[in-house]
């Protein structure tokens, strides 16, 4: 029979309304905690149900919900149907990816699992104890749905000593993985599985950059924070007469040439701290078609959010002035804790600072296989917009 932790009054509208954390501050004093990783029943204070979930003395998050009917058991049985609603929901929504997220933790009522598929390769992500104790069953449910080769855990990831973790890599199932190519977006990318950021690398811009390189015919295109080269490579496959592409990141750009070489394409890559080049950039005036901002995320809490907005505003303003009349910029960010209207409302600011009237051509967001659930706000975090300069 599962332990059962009781809700605060005053903290119970957030749970009811869909969130699926719960903090050690909104329960009242556990009688006979559960062992960390182990199911408990959830319910209000008054005694009615709420839901089942994960318990963990470590993290700050005591209890993760993972399902809201009272007769469901968060057994094998239950872990098995979840991930095959996951891999239904990319089946039946999601265009056909080569490479693809199959799991997005709370966003596929698993929270706390990462699950991204590179063909005949998954890569998972335990990101909770109770993940984490489950992982070989996660692996061998995966083997049975989808027969891949190589199932790789990346918990190489910090945030997971938050939850009493340390860090791994390792062969869940099959043989260790080399580097090699696979098709991300429209693009060949060699992938480092396990040494690349994330799981091997970021796939969720992937019907961004194919949106962006529609518009690159015959441009000239500056790609900044270029990471592997997913913008340029594209630009530059699209037909753009030319493509600059800048990161801080040493290794990183020498993955970009190898990218480049790849998909028979040229591009200038150049290692450079971006907000430093981009000044260089004004002050020769140099000018380009499209300028291409997609940065890591500049904060990671919300006490940092003004610091960050700053930094947003400073690279649209160096970029709004390499742009001429008629030019475009696509420009992103990856933080939920910044949202679209505030995003937008950034680069709104840094045209009225540079006398640029912004006309708005497309909103972009994160793909289907990366969904959101509107009660969870940390499901959606990549917004971006392309504006022209009327």
């Amino acid at each position: 029979m599962p332990a059962t932790a009781y809700i605060k009054d005053n903290r119970l509208p957030r749970i009811l309304a869909g969130h699926p954390w719960i903090y050690q501050s909104d329960l009242l004093p556990l009688k006979n905690a559960p062992d960390d990783g182990a199911a408990v029943t959830v319910r209000s204070q008054g005694g009615s149900f709420v839901g089942k979930g994960f318990y963990n003395s470590k993290s700050s998050i005591s209890i993760r919900l993972m399902t809201r009917d009272k007769n469901e058991e968060l057994d094998e049985a239950w872990l098995r149907r979840r991930l095959e609603e996951a891999i239904d929901f990319r089946k039946k929504y999601c265009k056909p990816r080569e490479c693809r997220r199959l799991v997005w933790s709370e966003a596929d009522l698993l929270s706390g699992l990462i699950v991204d598929q590179y063909g005949d390769l998954l890569v998972i992500q335990t990101l909770s104890f109770a993940m984490d104790l489950r992982k070989e069953a996660i692996a061998r449910i995966l083997q049975q749905l989808l027969q891949p080769k190589t199932i790789l855990e990346r918990n190489d990831v910090a945030s997971r000593k938050y939850e009493g973790l340390s860090e791994s890599i390792s062969v869940l199932a099959g043989q260790p993985p080399a580097p090699s190519p696979v098709r991300i977006g429209s693009a060949q990318f060699e992938v480092d599985w396990m040494r690349g950021h994330k799981t091997g690398t970021y796939l969720d811009q992937q019907d961004n950059w194919e949106t962006v390189g529609s518009f690159c015919m015959g441009k000239s295109v500056l790609d900044c924070f270029t990471y592997e080269g997913g913008f340029a490579i594209h630009a530059a496959l699209a037909g753009a007469r030319c493509v600059q592409a800048v990161d801080i990141s040493g290794d990183a750009v020498t993955r970009c040439r190898k990218n480049a070489e790849l998909n028979k394409v040229s591009c200038e890559f150049i290692t450079a701290n971006v907000f430093d080049h981009l000044t260089r950039l004004v002050q020769e005036k140099k000018s380009f078609d499209i300028v291409i901002l997609d940065p890591p995320s500049f904060t990671k809490s919300r006490d940092k959010l003004e610091d960050a907005l700053r930094g947003y505003k400073q690279i649209h303003l160096k970029a709004l002035k390499l742009l001429a009349p008629g030019g475009l910029l696509a420009t992103f960010c990856c933080s939920h804790h910044v949202d679209a209207e505030t995003f937008r409302a950034v680069a709104l600011d840094a045209g009225f600072d540079t006398r640029k009237n912004l006309r708005l051509l497309a909103t972009f967001t994160q793909p289907l296989d990366h969904p959101v659930l509107p009660a969870v706000p940390e499901t959606e975090y990549l917004k971006g917009h392309l504006f022209q300069i009327a």
